[in-house]
């Protein structure tokens, strides 16, 4: 941003993404959209329709769909992030890029597990789950949203850790069964979780 300039003074990005040949909605009761034209407005699609009924002037990037078939992106609600666009999974940079590339663009961590040598102690696991869930935030490789910072359960989190990690923006749990808290009848840390505003996985 110019210096003096304020965000107000700002143009919105405006996307039109025109001539498209088929529209899928994701809505299997909808299937086929009769439209030919997407809008969006900073990320955010706010008209969907024929080109001669939409307000596509001051488009600040504009695509030709070519006739070709345009679909929401895919939601893989199973990953295991780990550092930016690397896993040590597979010794791999790039996957996240990958995965784009065969339509996903949103992903949900079950637990960030395969990092190398994770803290398995409630302050290092807090710690994890936060540093994931900020860096996450803040980095998108390619584009795919990732909500991350999940962290695994383990032996001697009480509620007020669920409320600690509720309180710095981590929202979800990691796959439940790999820590060393199990489910058991004497057991209550998946009652704190959910009391604390956290989600399974």
């Amino acid at each position: 941003m110019a210096q003096g300039q304020t965000s107000e003074s700002v143009a919105p990005a405006r996307l039109v993404i025109h001539n498209i040949g088929l529209l899928l909605s994701g809505d299997i009761g909808n299937p086929i959209l009769d439209a030919d034209t997407v809008v969006a407005v900073n990320g955010k699609i706010s008209a969907v329709g024929k080109a001669k009924d939409l307000d596509t002037a001051s488009a600040t990037i504009r695509i030709d769909a070519k006739g070709t078939t345009l679909a929401p992106g895919l939601i893989d609600s199973h990953v295991h992030p780990v550092a930016g666009d690397w896993t040590p999974r597979q010794n791999q940079i790039g996957w996240i890029d990958s995965y784009l590339h065969g339509g996903v663009t949103t992903m949900v961590s079950a637990g960030e597990v395969h990092t190398p040598g994770r803290p398995k102690d409630v302050v290092g696991l807090k710690a994890m789950a936060i540093f994931a869930q900020r860096a996450f935030s803040a980095f998108r490789p390619g584009g795919v949203r990732i909500h991350a910072g999940a962290p695994v359960i383990e032996h001697g989190m009480v509620e007020e850790d669920f409320k600690d990690l509720a309180a710095a923006g981590v929202t979800m749990l990691g796959e439940v069964g790999l820590g060393a808290e199990v489910w058991h009848s004497k057991h209550d840390s998946y009652r704190r979780a959910f009391d604390s505003g956290l989600q399974f996985d």
